[in-house]
């Protein structure tokens, strides 16, 4: 099946430049170059631009600018169209090598015209669905006027409210997604169309809390893809585009106050702003800086149950699960983020332009947390054990900080029967942790109860009469340091050629281009480890803080009173005699986790669209090579587990891959669209997992290495999508969609029968044979203006995503679901507009997933005990946001965040054995918002 797809899709498109071969040779063409605004002069992005009776289309971008080379001379009639607005008929006359203008301006349709003028969001999903609609490939789009009208402080927050996409979240924010089932290194995240590395030492995936939703105009997702974007995308592309200047001058600033009730009260305080204004008579030259910085007291309690997995206690019940103990977790951080984007173009004439953009963010995540591990000794029975448990309390003292920056230079050229685009860019992500931590061992004569009545909320009373929350029974043990950087730069070069012919009486357009990009990946990684000589010792009672939690975790844990790291400090400072740095600790933690990856991908690519009376064809293909370099570390520890060496050991490895595409568009009657997709599409491994380390571990026979030898993932995309444009204002979409892949990598662990480590546990990384998921979903979004009176405001959102995989994982029979495939997702977002007022009340739902592959086959208890695969819980979130228009654009807004204060965690196999469950509480915010076209 797979070879003939490709023989069909390569014959398709041999064929397709064979058609065209007549249309080189056609005479010297015009070029028609416009507008398209509404009556305010306002652009219009995704304008359906249409020369009849030849059926050439085209779209107008985000200044609202189209341009039509290649047309022969002759009369035509230009025809433009945008959804919520009657359409734009004009004549015009093309001559030989000139320019025909067209000042397109629309006006709204009395049906909507309540809804489009009246409220920023209406606007913006107005403009949203005009792109989608004009768009070759399957997208999704969420504007900024609907990002902004529910309190989503990341771009990852805003993602997860999108059709197909679910969230990892982390701290009570979103900061990975998970598109159609699919992990989040097989999708690629792009800035203005440039791709963004991960900020982070150890994946590809881009964490995406660091940048502010505020300011992006729009995120889109493309779900198939054409032969001109980037490979990387099985799952998806995710394109964070930023504001451009329209003609009319444009101000915002937004301030918010915002509190957090968990641990003793947090709070928060959001500010951004953004100008945008055009200059000169002509306005040819634009300008945008936008700003945002929020400050962001999070707090959170969260307990971590330990788990033996199970326990035949031979009293003829066989084995049963048990626990070993619990991590009691209290967070307090100061999250912060600062953000700007800004782009400068000049409108050169004759629908061409020049430009340049970017965006630079930054988020900070300082803070501390107090760790109390309660550890139960000799099991007696499923709930009592021996007195020999033990307590640690750890204080982390965090102070880590991520970056992603991207600026992109180029042109747009209209060379009359030909147009040019290319551009040359750069991103940079990094990321510095510090997050060094004070160990303080307590009493170790503790016989612990385990009372799990309640499966979630298990709690282990202490049966001898130990006071474990009494300070004086903590000393200082040990400091833990850390000094790790990541730094990734990725340098790249573009150039697309396309031309438009005539084929008989149709349209079409050939397109080729070129790509380069040199990634450079390095990670320094290094975690001393300072242990207590104690003499002098170190009492947990003279580092004693301030902050208490009397309410933790609902009152149902007590935890003993909580340190001040700066004091732990100061007294190691004062005592240099008080520690002794631990040789073998600090290699075996840091060693591994330091290499160097160069990674250089040549694209070409060659793309023919068509448009056949209803029909709309693009068949294109699109050639990557990729070469890599890299160093990792072998680490040598002696049978006694001491540290004996570490060499650098470096790899390579390269290979090309050819990845046809097609799209195909009919339009239906009555407003509805029929697109059927094919994509072959790659991800390729991290870059962690390539360098060729050895981390070896004498005491337990254990080896973990990376593996250079680790293949790409391919997958064979299919995708049929059936949309309908609602009156006035409105969209309804089904599809389905199946996913192939091929060679994808899990982490494998494997008793070694031959060379030098022979009998020893590897733990590598590995390609598996094959995957597959398979799916549908659904949309729909409209403003209900047909009811009567005060009802006339509501409007309704909403979408979902059900989907299913089967991945054949090696050393298992029971091929589970893939990593990160949750099989249902869905949105739901209620609107009120009327006047003044602007509501909105959203619930997002994400279903449990496969977090890390843990399942044995013949494990104790099966899939679902204990020792199953560990899995996120479900999350199903509330929020609401509502604001009042005072005057002049100024408006209050109140918002809560997570007004149900849902878990985020882990479990084991089954709900009812958690390894993690977390709460973050309810989040208040109010503030102004003034926002306005100088007109």
């Amino acid at each position: 099946m797979r070879r003939n797809v490709h023989s069909l899709t390569l014959i398709a498109f041999v064929a397709s430049l064979l058609f065209a071969g007549p249309a080189w040779a056609q005479q010297a063409a015009g070029t028609v170059n416009g507008r398209a605004t509404d009556q305010e002069h306002h652009a219009l992005q995704g304008a359906l631009v249409e020369l009849q009776p030849l059926g050439l289309k085209t779209v107008s971008d985000a200044r609202g600018q189209f341009t039509l080379p290649g047309v022969p001379p002759g009369s035509y009639t230009v025809i433009v169209s945008y959804i919520g607005f009657s359409p734009f008929s004009a004549p015009i006359t093309v001559a030989a090598g000139k320019v025909a203008p067209v000042d397109a301006s629309l006006f709204i349709e009395k049906v909507s015209e309540e809804v489009v003028v009246h409220g920023e969001r209406q606007e913006g999903e107005v403009a949203a669905l005009n792109r989608l609609r004009a768009a070759d490939t399957i997208l999704s789009i969420l504007p900024s006027e609907v990002i902004t009208s529910l309190p989503n402080t990341n771009v990852a927050d805003a993602l997860g409210r999108m059709p197909g996409v679910s969230l990892e979240r982390d701290e009570g924010e979103g900061k990975y997604v998970q598109i159609r089932g699919t992990e989040p290194r097989l999708s690629n995240v792009t800035i203005n169309g440039v791709h963004v590395g991960s900020p982070e030492l150890d994946v590809r995936i881009v964490k995406l809390d660091v940048v502010p939703a505020v300011l992006v105009e729009s995120i889109e997702i493309s779900k198939t893809l054409s032969a001109s974007q980037d490979g990387d995308a099985i799952g998806g592309s995710v394109n964070l585009v930023t504001r451009n200047a329209e003609d009319q001058p444009f101000y915002r600033i937004n301030w918010g106050l915002g509190y957090s009730p968990y641990v003793n009260g947090r709070w928060l305080t959001p500010v951004d702003g953004t100008v945008a204004k055009r200059f000169g008579t002509d306005k040819k030259l634009g300008v945008v800086f936008s700003g945002a910085y929020d400050y962001n007291g999070r707090g959170y309690n969260n307990i971590e149950p330990t788990s033996q997995g199970t326990n035949d206690f031979g009293d003829g019940h066989g084995p049963v699960p048990v626990l070993t103990g619990i991590h009691l977790r209290e967070y307090a951080h100061r999250r912060q983020r600062f953000g700007f984007a800004g782009s400068l173009d000049y409108r050169l004439g004759n629908g061409s332009s020049a430009f340049i953009r970017g965006l630079d963010s930054t988020l900070h995540d300082f803070g501390d947390t107090w760790n109390v591990n309660e550890t139960v000794g000799d099991l007696l029975t499923p709930s009592t054990s021996a007195p020999n448990g033990n307590v640690v309390i750890r204080h982390i003292d965090r102070t880590t900080q991520q970056r992603i920056f991207s600026i992109a230079a180029g042109e747009k050229l209209n060379l009359g029967e030909y147009l040019l685009d290319y551009q040359v860019a750069a991103s940079h992500e990094g990321s510095d942790g510090q997050y060094p931590s004070a160990y303080f061992n307590g009493p170790k004569n503790v016989a612990f109860g385990i009372n799990t009545s309640d499966p979630l909320i298990p709690t282990f009373p202490v049966l001898n009469g130990i006071n474990i929350n009494d300070p004086t029974l903590y000393k200082f043990n040990r400091i833990v340091g850390a000094d790790d950087h990541a730094r990734e730069t990725d340098l790249e070069a573009s150039l697309s050629l396309a031309r438009h012919y005539l084929f008989g009486t149709h349209f079409g357009s050939f397109e080729v281009g070129a790509k380069f990009r040199n990634s450079d990946k390095t990670s320094h990684f290094w975690e001393p480890i300072d242990r207590a000589t104690n003499s002098p010792v170190l009492p947990y009672t003279q580092v004693l803080g301030t902050l208490t939690d009397p309410n933790f975790y609902f009152g149902q844990y007590a935890l003993p009173p909580l340190s001040d790291y700066q004091k732990t400090l100061a007294w190691v400072a004062a005592n240099p005699a008080g520690t002794y740095f631990d040789v073998t600790g600090t290699h075996s933690r840091s060693d591994s986790l330091n290499y160097n990856t160069k990674e250089r991908i040549y694209a070409a690519y060659a793309m023919n669209t068509m448009n056949w009376s209803h029909v709309r064809f693009q068949f294109g293909v699109r050639f990557e090579a990729t070469q890599s370099q890299y160093v990792g570390n072998h680490s040598v520890f002696n049978d006694n587990g001491d540290w004996v060496s570490t060499t650098p050991v470096p790899g390579s490895g390269s290979y090309w891959d050819a990845l046809p595409s097609v799209q195909v568009e009919y339009a239906l009657p009555y407003d509805t669209d029929l697109r059927l997709g094919y994509g072959m599409g790659i991800a390729r491994p991290n870059f962690a997992d390539l360098p060729p380390y050895v981390l070896e571990s004498g005491s337990d026979r254990s080896v973990t290495a990376g593996n250079p030898a680790l293949k790409p993932t391919h997958a064979q995309n299919f995708d049929i999508l059936l949309e309908h444009y609602l009156k006035p204002v409105g969209l309804v979409q089904a599809g389905v969609y199946y996913k192939d892949l091929r060679d994808p990598i899990y982490s494998v662990q494997t008793t070694l029968a031959t060379g030098p480590y022979a009998g020893w546990l590897q733990i590598q990384p590995t390609n598996g044979t094959q995957a597959r998921i398979v799916g549908f979903e659904l949309a729909y979004q409209q403003h209900l203006t047909s009811l009567p009176g005060l009802l006339n405001g509501l409007g309704i959102s909403a979408n979902y995503n059900h989907s299913s995989s089967k991945a054949v994982v090696p050393g298992r029979t029971d091929d589970p679901a893939l990593i990160r495939q949750g099989p249902n997702n869905w949105n739901v977002s209620a609107t009120y507009d009327k006047g003044p007022l602007s509501l909105r009340f959203g619930v997002t739902h994400n279903d449990a997933y496969i977090y890390v592959y843990n399942y044995q086959t013949g494990a104790d208890l099966g899939s679902q005990g204990p020792n199953g695969d560990q899995y996120t819980y479900a999350h199903t979130q509330m929020d609401a946001q509502g604001s009042y228009s005072v005057k002049g654009g100024l408006k209050l807004v109140v918002s809560v965040l997570n007004l149900n204060n849902e878990v985020f965690g882990f479990y084991m196999g089954s709900p009812q054995y958690p390894s993690q469950r977390e709460f973050y509480g309810r989040t208040f915010t109010i503030g102004v918002n003034l926002s306005t076209f100088v007109r």
